[in-house]
C-alpha cells in the first residue's frame, strides 16, 4: 500500500476539520470561509487520489 502522506489521511484530516467547524461555529465563521476552507480541502484530497492512482498504476517497460 502506498505511504500516506505527512499528516495523515484524507478521512482524518476531514473529521479534524469537522471538529474545528463545529468548534468554531459560534465564533462567526462565515459561509464564504466555509466555502474557502472546503474548496482547500477538496484540492489536498484531489491531489491524495491522484497520487495515489499514479502510485497503482503498473510500470511500463521503457
Amino acid at each position: 500500500m502506498a505511504d500516506r502522506p505527512e499528516g495523515g489521511s484524507a478521512e482524518t484530516r476531514n473529521q479534524d476539520t469537522r471538529r474545528r467547524h463545529c468548534n468554531d461555529q459560534g465564533e462567526g465563521e462565515t459561509v464564504e470561509e466555509t466555502i474557502a476552507e472546503f474548496h482547500t480541502l477538496l484540492e489536498e484530497h484531489e491531489q491524495e487520489v491522484s497520487g495515489q492512482l499514479r502510485d497503482a498504476q503498473p510500470k511500463q517497460d521503457g
